[in-house]
């Protein structure tokens, strides 16, 4: 049974992790497509060569191509047990597995995602005599991800007043740019030359990966004889250090971090048919002793005939549209990401005293934790709010809390299990002052940013609405107002939050 699992491979999903890096696109596949039809097939090869997936089945009546269950399957469930030989991947360090095809330095000197990508191409260009043919023929012929959007159709995403908007803008015209310079390294090799590949062959190569692959260990993972010994010296480094400072929690610095070793790239038939949603709590692991990858259901399972979703990793609307060429209207993990410090510097009349300014500076999780600042569904991140209290704070708190007293000292390793900074002590509400401008600074950048937009969220709203029939015309524009109400919800929710509190 596909849910049955030994000591053992429990013992080995602890040592191991399998990590998804990316999560993949829902395409649109109305029923009688060829992906669509090609998918019961791909079932039946993959069982054919020992994948356990017998659990899922098509539909074609599903608006989006996906797999549904077949019976109710509880919750924690294996649904989908793949063998690591069914893996279309590449590892770390590894040399050029065709190099008939492509030079090796070439190979060497492009980042892992490519690699798969001319692996990937590769396989495709043999048609039926590749052995991943039946899953090769379910996939997209196209994935509509912003390396595809023009300048105007980018304009529409409403991002470019502040710098880190105009970076995001960058990034996905850059990814077309890295493409076309890999294939012109090509041109002379036999991927071009042999089999005449193109490069919107390459660029289709790199879409599929980009938006499908996936990070899993290393087939020998913790149980290398390498790793072995480096985990027992560890081991033995860490009881040591436990014993002579009894105070600290052992249980924190064993299980309060994972290794996870080095990690291949990988194309996983099946598995990735199964569509993402935010609100899925499913997960991959190792079995079989690391000889194959299973897909977990969440908790909650599924009941028969219902759609199995998952989501491997906690991703932003700005990643998703990206990458993966849509948006999560309910996305728990939506975020935007802000320049608090610049914007402080650039904009607040009452500057914040110069010494602690410059702790600012020298201190890379505090300028990062400013610089970069997470503001999400549940308000900005712990750190950055610690961050600006720390550099908005008055003299007379700053000195307070780097004169803490020996009891508050170990009062703060018991609570927090990790030697303190006198950081610590902005964790917690520091003076009326102090927060009225905490509240000022969030709630007036958060409106300058919703000033820059030429639309509010209520004419994004009305708009998206209107727009009832969604064609190949109008799709684009959809992903962008979609995409629009994500970010400036977020921004509204700061605003009023903000004001009220100041």
């Amino acid at each position: 049974m596909c849910n049955r699992r030994t000591s053992s491979s429990i013992l080995i999903s602890v040592l191991l992790t399998i990590v998804k890096a990316q999560l993949h696109t829902a395409e649109e596949c109305p029923a009688g497509a060829a992906q669509c039809d090609a998918v019961p097939e791909l079932l039946s090869w993959a069982a054919a060569h020992g994948a356990q997936c017998d659990r899922l089945q098509t539909d074609n009546t599903l608006a989006i191509r996906g797999l549904t269950a077949i019976t109710d399957i509880p919750g924690g469930s294996v649904i989908v047990s793949l063998p690591r030989s069914l893996a279309l991947s590449v590892s770390p360090s590894q040399s050029c597995p065709i190099p008939h095809l492509i030079p090796e330095d070439v190979w060497s000197s492009s980042i892992k995602n490519f690699q798969l990508a001319l692996l990937f191409l590769a396989e495709t260009k043999k048609d039926r005599d590749s052995a991943w043919y039946p899953y090769i023929q379910t996939l997209p012929q196209h994935v509509d991800s912003l390396v595809h959007w023009s300048d105007t159709e980018l304009h529409e995403l409403q991002y470019g007043a502040t710098e880190l908007e105009q970076q995001f803008l960058q990034e996905a015209k850059q990814q077309l740019e890295d493409i076309r310079e890999l294939y012109w390294k090509l041109e002379s090799s036999g991927l071009v030359t042999e089999l005449n590949s193109t490069l919107e062959d390459l660029v289709w190569a790199s879409d599929i990966v980009r938006s499908r692959a996936f990070a899993i260990s290393a087939p020998e993972g913790w149980l290398s004889p390498k790793s072995i010994g480096v985990a027992a010296f560890m081991a033995n480094v860490i009881i040591s250090i436990a014993r002579s400072v009894t105070f600290m929690c052992i249980g924190a610095i064993l299980f309060g971090t994972q290794h996870i070793g080095n990690m291949d790239l990988a194309l996983l038939p099946v598995i990735d048919s199964i569509n993402h949603n935010s609100s899925s709590l499913g997960h991959l692991q190792p079995g079989g002793g690391g000889s194959t990858v299973e897909a977990i259901i969440g908790p909650d399972g599924a009941q028969a005939f219902q759609e199995v979703t998952a989501a491997y990793a906690t991703a932003s609307n700005e990643v998703l549209l990206q990458h993966y060429g849509f948006v999560d209207m309910d996305n728990a993990h939506d975020e935007y990401t802000a320049d608090i410090l610049s914007f402080i510097e650039e904009n607040v009349v009452e500057q914040p005293n110069e010494e602690q300014l410059q702790d600012v500076h020298a201190s890379p999780a505090l300028k990062t934790a400013l610089s970069q600042a997470k503001l999400t569904s549940e308000g900005w991140s712990k750190e950055t709010v610690t961050a600006l209290r720390y550099l908005l704070a008055s003299e007379e708190e700053s000195r307070a809390a780097k004169s803490l007293q020996p009891v508050r000292w170990v009062t703060e390793v018991v609570l927090h299990r990790q030697l303190p900074t006198f950081g610590y002590v902005f964790k917690e509400a520091q003076s009326d002052a102090t927060e009225t401008r905490v509240d000022q600074v969030l709630s007036s950048l958060c409106q300058d940013i919703s000033k820059s937009k030429t639309t509010s969220l209520d004419d994004d709203e009305t708009a998206l609405a209107q727009l009832q029939q969604t064609d190949s015309a109008t799709y684009r524009r959809k992903l962008a107002l979609q995409f629009r109400i994500g970010y400036k919800s977020l921004l509204n929710k700061c605003i009023l939050q903000h004001i009220i509190s100041s």
